[in-house]
C-alpha cells in the first residue's frame, strides 16, 4: 500500500476511534487543519507535510509513525454478521471494527518483535464441504489430530490457543458474538465478545469460529451464509459432545428425562438447546419428538429459564490478550533490548518518563 493510502486509511481510523468528526478533529487541531484539508487526507488525494502530521498525532493521541504503520491485519478483509444486525447502530459496528483492528494489530507488532513464532493449523480439511456430515467428520478429525478423543474439553478457549489459535476478547454490542480469520495471511485468529456471559454459548461460538478458520475456504461457493453458519452450528455441537458419546448414552432410550441433560450439559459444557438439536441429527429425536420440545420452552416461561441456565463452570484461561499482558509483553522486550524505552512509550501510548520507572528488569 502507497505511504498516502496507508495514511488516508490510518487517519481515518484513528479519527474514529477517537469518536471525533471532522470538524471536531479540526478544532482539536486549532483550526490549523480544516475539516476540507482532512477530508481529503482521508479521500487519499493529498499527503499531510511533517508539521501537520505533528498537529493530527496530538490531536489524536497517537505516535506520528502511527500513520504509516503497515497493516498486519485488515478487519475490512474479515465479514462480520451479527445475530441481530437492525440492532446494531451503524455508528457501534464502525467502532467495533476500529476496537478489533486495533487491539489485534497492537499485539501482532508486540510479538513479532519478540520473535514468537506461529505455528499453522495442521488439520485435514477437505477441499469441498457443502454437507453437515463432512463438517461432523471434520470435528472428529481434530478431536483426533488434537489428542482430545471423545472426552470433554475442560476450557475451550485454552485447547485452541495451545493449537496456536490467538484469541482476543473485546468489548462488544449486543448481536455480535464473535469472528475469526488470519492476520498476515498465516495467523490463525478469532475475537469473541467479552459480554456473553453464558459460558456455554461462549464456548459453543468459539467452536464456531473455529469451523470458519478451518473451512471458509472449502465451503462451497453454492452456499448461503445461513448454510454456512448451519455447517458450522453442527461442527461446533459435534465438537463440544461427540456423537459416540449421546449415542451411548442415549442411543437406546425411548425416554429421556431433562435431569439426565443436565448432567451431559455440566460434564461436556454445551446447552440444554444444542444437546436436543443434536438428538435431532442423530435420529435419537424425530421432527415431531425435537418440535415437542421446542413448543414446550416457549410456551411454558418456568421451562424455557431451566432450559437457557448456563451450568457449566468453565477453568480459567491460562493466557489472555488483555492490556495487562500486552503491558508485560511491552516491557519484556524493553527489558531484552528488543525496542527502545521511546518505542515502548509509543506501543502503550504513554510518556517515556513512565515507561522509564517501570523499566526495571534484573
Amino acid at each position: 500500500m502507497k505511504a498516502k493510502d496507508l495514511f488516508a486509511k490510518r487517519l481515518k481510523q484513528a479519527r474514529q476511534k477517537a469518536g471525533l468528526s471532522m470538524d471536531a478533529l479540526s478544532a482539536k487541531t486549532g483550526k490549523e487543519v480544516s475539516k476540507q484539508t482532512i477530508s481529503k487526507y482521508e479521500a487519499g488525494k493529498t499527503m499531510a507535510g511533517s508539521a501537520i502530521l505533528i498537529k493530527l498525532s496530538q490531536a489524536l493521541s497517537v505516535p506520528v509513525d502511527y500513520f504509516f504503520r503497515p497493516y498486519t491485519f485488515n478487519i475490512s478483509e474479515i465479514e462480520i454478521s451479527f445475530r441481530k444486525k437492525t440492532c446494531v447502530k451503524a455508528k457501534d459496528q464502525t467502532l467495533l471494527k476500529i476496537k478489533i483492528q486495533d487491539k489485534v494489530e497492537r499485539f501482532i507488532e508486540i510479538e513479532t518483535i519478540l520473535g514468537n513464532k506461529y505455528s499453522k493449523l495442521e488439520v485435514n480439511v477437505p477441499t469441498h464441504i457443502s454437507l453437515p456430515i463432512q463438517m461432523i467428520i471434520l470435528a472428529k478429525e481434530v478431536r483426533r489430530a488434537w489428542g482430545i478423543g471423545i472426552s470433554p474439553i475442560p476450557s475451550v478457549k485454552n485447547i485452541l490457543m495451545d493449537h496456536s489459535i490467538k484469541v482476543f476478547e473485546i468489548d462488544g454490542p449486543e448481536g455480535f458474538d464473535g469472528i475469526s480469520g488470519y492476520a498476515s495471511d498465516d495467523i490463525p485468529l478469532m475475537v469473541i465478545n467479552t459480554n456473553i456471559q453464558n459460558t456455554e454459548r461462549r464456548r459453543f461460538t468459539q467452536m464456531h469460529e473455529l469451523a470458519h478458520l478451518l473451512a471458509n475456504a472449502s465451503f462451497d461457493k453454492a452456499l448461503s451464509n445461513h448454510d454456512k453458519e448451519k455447517l458450522c452450528d453442527a461442527f461446533a455441537s459435534e465438537m463440544l459432545l461427540p456423537s459416540e458419546v449421546i449415542e451411548k448414552e442415549f442411543g437406546s432410550k425411548s425416554k429421556i428425562s431433562v435431569q439426565e441433560l443436565k448432567k451431559i450439559q455440566k460434564v461436556y459444557g454445551i446447552s440444554i438447546d444444542a444437546i436436543a438439536y443434536s438428538f435431532k441429527r442423530l435420529g435419537i429425536f424425530n421432527e415431531n419428538r425435537h418440535r415437542s420440545f421446542c413448543i414446550k420452552k416457549n410456551m411454558d416461561p418456568k421451562f424455557k429459564a431451566w432450559v437457557e441456565t448456563s451450568r457449566y463452570i468453565e477453568p480459567l484461561s491460562t493466557k489472555d490478550y488483555d492490556d495487562e499482558f500486552y503491558e508485560g509483553l511491552v516491557y519484556s522486550a524493553v527489558s531484552q533490548e528488543l525496542i527502545s524505552v521511546s518505542k515502548a512509550a509509543q506501543l502503550l501510548n504513554t510518556s517515556v518518563t513512565e515507561v522509564e520507572s517501570k523499566s526495571y528488569a534484573f
